[in-house]
């Protein structure tokens, strides 16, 4: 009875299981949008307003979704990835080359919008910001914004001297910062770029190949490097944040920053100035920044596609832009606004678009989504001083060449045809020709410049002689009549009442019926499996399992889904080559995974790292925990609950606030060089990374391992103990001959649980140094295994990869479990 009962139940579940993909009718049009705005700030507030003005006008209902700005893009990947990528998403130019080449089901990210908009709306725009949101031939964004760095300085702290301005060189930089303060993170690419730009290079040549050791840029790394580690201007170890705070703390007078932490500043109290960044005195041209500009960005999952480009469009419309410039500093891409009094009257806005002018857009290709990957060992090494300039930039150069031959390249995409698109042709007129569609100007034709109206600035095909014109105009939306009206200088030549029925089409997904026909078929195998159990009790008359099978079956079933489903799942991506580039695509390709792991340059590198922090830290949390377990188990010592308490707090905080704590606190500007009276910067140099992540993590696992063994301790009979002491046996032998036999129990099973529990703790390495320093390619000097599996599969794409180091993970913990409890016979006593 009880097993028909468990079938019925199960049954019951399995529809939700199997059901197919919700066929329910669509509602009225709502969008979600994922912002990178701070929370509570200005830009939070106009973008929040801006939103309800777009609901109010259009009736479009529009969710809003505040996510962290360096983990936005790897978040919408991940998401789309799941076919849950929001219909909105605020991206930076310089992300497009990590963006452009991956597939979903052999579907780009993002929608490709030049059928979306007209000439006319495309017009709004500067063409550089424009250019800035294409990659390949794609308009992957409609522009809002775009931002890059420049010399900030605090008036206040100049008393008298002469304050920074566009005339200044490098060495007036120089003779200013020993006076009054300069900083910046040296070792950041970004604010590398300005210099090298400067002094003359570029990141790629006209065909994308890497040029990162040309034009001076050895000489320009040199000399930003020497800032800090030869002539210390630059407080050593400087950080982003750190330089924030110090500025902000009146602490320096100059730091080269962005328009983005203006009014952070100015809440401040700060007297702030801003001017252009310093010439380079060899070539008398100014530093050159990384310009870059921010869009809003239409996914290529979004079913609702015309009301997502036409938000796009209005947080990229005039009145934003303006409110957004007025009020958050950032610069305006529209044509419009270069001449408007407001924008134009703010020092500040002028003043960063003057330094822009003379800035260098950031290239859209597939390499500057590496670069900055190629250029961090390098700066390593030049900071370390192991390597010159220059060598270092030849290794970062060949490096970055590398990666990009060996990248995988996804087919072009292609343009749905038809869609938002309708094909006109008409005889020409005299002079110049306007269309017009539903009494809306649409296009311009000029005489004598038809090859200017090329498929980007104007139609998407085009064929033209002296009389005929054809195109297929964009921004037509489907299933509604649209009134073409084309005028020459003398009136009305062409005329058309058309529709187009091409609707969307949305990328393939497989959705949640394989996983769910996964999950149904293991529920139905359990339930086969569970039945068969209590079939065979029955038979042979088991009374004392009778509903055991029950009892069990929510915990097998609850394994099976969340944890033998991922794992037998993820043994079978590690055979095949499965990627960013062709997620949903992939192909079986047998073992070629595991080969290319166990040739990886840095497999023993990151493996050797691995074993010795988790037997190093296995064993201090077992001596150190121990010891204090036997201490507080005395009863001669008062308040042990109290002691018990305090030593468990470090176990007891979220372990990532703990982690962030003790990075402060080792940091250059932090709490332990305040209090030794020393600069040292123990993150920065391999070995001492190393012994710093290891103590974090011992402090970390101690409390737990204390508590554990405290336990087993007060479980040990005290009557030995007494009969030990009236023998006269020693402390020591007492120890060696009734604590450790009896709590062996105990401790065989919490020294494997912490053995696989250090093996692949992430947080602490991830949070405290992120893998680094890296002064080579590959794993970096603090990577364990689990740290640089994350790095193959979020930072290189490559999950085919990624899924085979997890799987020789797993057979290590495996392999090392099985001989440990065949060696201590752990499993004895069961």
């Amino acid at each position: 009875m009880r097993t028909r009962v468990l079938l019925l139940a199960l049954l019951f579940f399995l529809p939700g299981c199997l059901g197919t993909d919700d066929d329910s009718p669509k509602g009225e049009s709502e969008l979600e949008v994922w912002y990178t705005f701070s929370a509570d700030s200005l830009e939070e507030e106009v973008f929040l307003t801006s939103i309800l003005d777009f609901t109010e006008q259009t009736g479009i209902k529009v969710e809003a979704t505040r996510v962290s700005y360096g983990d936005a893009d790897q978040l919408f990947i991940t998401a789309a990835q799941g076919g849950e990528a929001p219909d909105l998403l605020r991206i930076s130019s310089d992300s497009l080359g990590k963006f452009g080449e991956i597939r979903v089901n052999g579907q780009p990210l993002f929608e490709d919008l030049r059928p979306h908009l007209t000439p006319m709306e495309r017009a709004r725009y500067d063409s550089t910001s424009m250019d800035a949101m294409r990659y390949g031939d794609s308009l992957y964004a409609v522009p809002a914004s775009f931002d890059c760095l420049s010399l900030i300085y605090n008036k206040a702290l100049f008393d008298g001297r002469e304050l920074p301005n566009e005339n200044w060189t490098l060495e007036d930089l120089m003779a200013a910062g020993e006076d009054v303060g300069l900083e910046f993170p040296v070792k950041n690419a970004y604010w590398w770029f300005p210099f090298f730009g400067g002094y003359g290079g570029e990141l790629f040549d006209q065909n994308g190949t890497p040029t990162l050791n040309e034009n001076g840029a050895a000489d320009s790394l040199q000399w930003v490097m020497d800032l800090e580690t030869k002539h210390g201007i630059v407080p050593e170890g400087t950080q982003k944040i750190s330089m924030e705070n110090s500025f902000e703390n009146y602490d320096s007078a100059m730091i080269i920053d962005g328009p983005w932490n203006w009014n952070r500043y100015e809440k401040g109290m700060i007297d702030t100035g801003q001017t252009l960044l310093p010439k380079v005195s060899v070539n008398g041209d100014h530093l050159s920044p990384l310009v870059t500009y921010k869009g809003w960005a239409v996914s290529k999952q979004s079913t609702e596609k015309v009301a997502a480009a036409d938000l796009s469009l209005f947080l990229s419309s005039d009145d934003v832009q303006k409110e957004f410039a007025l009020k958050t500093y950032t610069m305006p891409t529209s044509s419009s606004l270069v001449d408007d009094s407001e924008i134009i009257g703010n020092e500040v806005i002028s003043g960063f678009i003057s330094q822009a002018n003379v800035g260098t857009p950031a290239p859209t290709n597939r390499g500057m989504a590496m670069v900055y990957d190629a250029l961090a060992p390098a700066f390593e090494q030049v900071y370390l001083n192991l390597s010159t300039a220059q060598d270092a930039l030849d290794m970062a150069d060949s490096e970055l060449e590398e990666m990009l031959s060996e990248s995988d390249w996804a087919d072009e995409a292609q343009l749905i045809e038809g869609y938002r698109t309708m094909d006109v042709a008409f005889d020409l007129g005299t002079g110049n020709h306007s269309i017009r569609v539903d009494g809306e100007l649409h296009s311009e034709i000029k005489r004598g410049a038809i090859s200017e109206y090329d498929s980007y600035t104007g139609c998407l095909t085009i064929a033209s002689d002296e009389s005929l014109f054809a195109c297929s105009l964009t921004g037509m939306i489907p299933s509604k009549e649209h009134v073409i009206v084309v005028e020459d200088e003398l009136g009305i030549v062409f005329e058309l009442n058309a529709i187009t029925e091409v609707e969307d089409e949305l990328p393939e997904s497989s959705g949640t019926t394989v996983v769910l026909y996964a999950i149904g078929s293991i529920a139905l195998s359990l339930i086969a499996l569970l039945s068969f159990g209590a079939w065979q009790d029955k038979k042979k008359n088991r009374t004392s399992a009778k509903g055991s099978h029950l009892y069990i079956a929510p915990a097998l079933l609850a394994l099976a889904i969340l944890t033998f489903y991922p794992v037998f799942y993820g043994f079978w991506l590690s055979l095949t080559d499965a990627s960013q580039t062709h997620l949903g695509d992939e192909a079986f390709i047998g073992l070629a995974n595991f080969l290319e792991v166990f040739t990886a340059e840095g497999f023993f590198k990151v493996t050797f790292f691995t074993i010795v922090w988790t037997v190093s830290n296995v064993f201090f949390h077992i001596v150190i925990g121990l010891f204090l377990a036997m201490i507080l188990n005395d009863s001669r010592i008062r308040g042990r609950v109290a002691y018990r308490t305090i030593m468990l707090l470090p176990w007891a905080i979220p372990s990532y606030i703990s982690v962030l704590i003790w990075r402060g606190i080792f940091e250059p500007s932090g709490l332990l060089n305040d209090l030794l009276g020393t600069n040292l910067n123990l993150l920065a140099e391999p070995t001492s990374a190393q012994i710093v992540v290891i103590l974090v993590n011992i402090w970390l696992g101690v409390p737990f391992m204390m508590m554990s063994l405290s336990g087993a301790l007060q479980a040990i009979p005290r009557g030995m103990y007494e009969a030990a002491e009236v023998d006269g046996i020693t402390a020591w032998d007492q120890f060696r001959h009734l604590t450790l036999p009896n709590l062996k129990s105990a401790l065989i099973p919490l020294s494997l649980l912490g053995f696989i529990w250090t093996f692949n703790m992430f947080n602490v390495i991830y949070l405290m140094t992120a893998g680094g320093p890296n002064l080579g390619y590959g794993p970096g000097s603090t990577d364990i295994l689990i740290t640089y599996v994350y790095d193959v599969a979020f930072i290189d794409g490559d999950y085919g990869v990624a899924a085979a180091w997890s799987v020789v993970i797993f057979f290590m913990l495996l392999i090392f479990s099985w001989r440990y409890m065949r060696i201590t016979k752990a499993t004895e006593g069961i």
